[in-house]
């Protein structure tokens, strides 16, 4: 196998630290350890996961039908808010959340936060989207959108 194995995370960041680095070396080095996103096929992997339908996601989620089949068509790109929604409806892990809320150009779900911790709260004990909304609103923070 002559394929370069993945660098991690940690390893890309420093190289990216030292000084006098040459950026187009170090993207043809790297080539093979950049993640390549589709997000038409990461929300068909999510969608298959989760078991279930479209139209139950589509009801569980509390979003427009037209939004939902651009969002996994991957002609749109959903804020941080529907994200949750749609992982919420679609009952799937807190891993989930994070890799979609990367994906989509968000910031990832922050303990430190108060909102974000009870929103990491629901997601682990597959919390609806109405009881969600109960939580969030019982502790002063926004709902939803």
């Amino acid at each position: 196998m002559t394929e370069q194995l993945k660098k991690k995370t940690d390893e890309l960041l420093a190289e990216l630290k030292l000084k006098n680095l040459d950026i187009q070396e170090y993207i043809d080095q790297n080539e093979n350890s950049f993640i390549e996103i589709s997000l038409k096929e990461f929300w068909s992997e999510l969608l298959e996961r989760s078991g279930k339908s479209k139209s139950n996601i589509i009801n569980a989620a509390d979003i427009s039908y037209i939004y939902f089949y651009e969002i996994i068509q991957g002609k749109k790109v959903p804020k941080k808010d529907k994200i949750i929604r749609l992982i919420l409806a679609m009952e799937l892990e807190l891993d989930d959340v994070q890799t979609a809320l990367r994906y989509c150009n968000q910031s990832p779900l922050y303990p430190r936060i108060k909102r974000d911790s009870l929103l990491i709260y629901a997601i682990e004990n597959h919390y609806s989207i109405y009881q969600t909304q109960a939580l969030l609103l019982e502790n002063g923070e926004t709902e939803l959108q």
